[in-house]
């Protein structure tokens, strides 16, 4: 039992003990013809016992209970009148092997037992009731029981405390599992945003669209192109044009290293994307095994301009806007 459960037995124990020998005492005061004046004397003096006791365990002394019990042994053991020692046996002798159920450990359960029954029989010279071997069995018999099942009582309590035990455990260890996985979720969650976040400026730096000229922008590719990085560079360069009203806008793939068939049909993609804008697109820096290479995938680069350089796709563009002033048969100037 819990150390709350037992000291409120014991206290109510107490009180109950100390009812009874007060109806006892009272009771002995009207028999002293027939017990004389020790019996009520020895009840009295127990009754103060137990007062005392109450008022100890009350502030917590924990040898009360031990003491109370040894009291009530030797109280039965010394004080049981006769005929309860020689011709009756009396269920008295039993009462501090229920005391110490409560108040004690098993063993004194059986201690206080045996030491009563010495005591009578003693009283008693070796002879009568007690000495019966009839007598002795029935009285193992009740105390082994009563031993019996204390000791299963406390085994069932220990269970039972160690099940509560474990189980505080794993609802400790679950709950600090559950932080760790909310934690874990939350910082993986952060993580994401700052991940989508670098993707963003990734996309943004990886696929930058820098004017050139009035009209003109400039977008250097470097690097591979994967599906990712290919519609990136398509959004971003369809914004741009759409946004600055561009006229022309140069691929640079001076920094393209590698070329296969998913990069060219990304740039063919991203060239006719531009070009329904009303926007020209010009190719530059192409070195010479990217343009093997596009030879040998069939690339078609019909209709879409080259230059070596962006400074040589800027002079084109500007050489193709302006035309020389003609003049017509009625001497005015046109553009031819």
């Amino acid at each position: 039992m819990s150390r709350i459960t037992q000291r409120q037995s014991v206290i109510t124990l107490l009180i109950i003990l100390i009812i009874a020998d007060s109806l006892i005492s009272v009771s002995l005061l009207f028999q002293i013809g027939v017990y004389g004046w020790m019996l009520p004397i020895v009840s009295s003096s127990a009754l103060v016992s137990y007062g005392v006791l109450l008022f100890a365990y009350w502030r917590r002394w924990e040898p009360a209970r031990y003491v109370l019990l040894a009291m009530v042994t030797l109280l039965i053991g010394l004080a049981t009148p006769e005929p309860f020692i020689t011709k009756e046996a009396s269920i008295t002798l039993f009462i501090p092997a229920a005391l110490a159920l409560i108040l004690a450990e098993p063993a004194w359960v059986i201690g206080s037992t045996v030491l009563v029954y010495v005591m009578v029989l003693v009283r008693a010279g070796g002879q009568g009731v007690y000495a019966n071997p009839v007598t002795i069995g029935l009285y193992g018999i009740v105390v082994g029981g009563i031993v019996v099942g204390r000791l299963i009582t406390d085994t069932a309590q220990q269970d039972a405390e160690n099940n509560a035990r474990q189980v505080a455990e794993e609802k400790t260890r679950v709950e600090a599992q559950a932080r760790e996985l909310a934690d874990a979720n939350e910082l993986m969650s952060v993580q994401l945003d700052q991940q989508g976040q670098l993707l963003d400026l990734v996309a943004t730096l990886e696929t930058p669209a820098v004017p050139l000229a009035d009209g003109v922008l400039f977008a250097p590719i470097v690097g591979h192109i994967d599906t990712r990085r290919a519609q990136a560079l398509t959004n971003r360069l369809l914004q741009d044009v759409s946004e600055q009203r561009a006229r022309l806008v140069v691929l640079d793939m001076a920094g393209v290293t590698v070329m296969d068939t998913v990069v060219a049909k990304a740039l063919m993609n991203t060239t006719q994307a531009i070009r329904l804008l009303g926007c020209d697109v010009t190719l530059s820096g192409i070195s010479a095994s990217i343009a093997l290479t596009l030879i040998h995938l069939g690339v078609n680069l019909d209709g879409i301009a080259t230059a070596r350089s962006p400074q040589e796709a800027l002079a084109q563009h500007f050489s193709a806007a302006t035309v020389p002033l003609m003049s017509n048969g009625n001497g005015k100037s046109h553009y031819n």
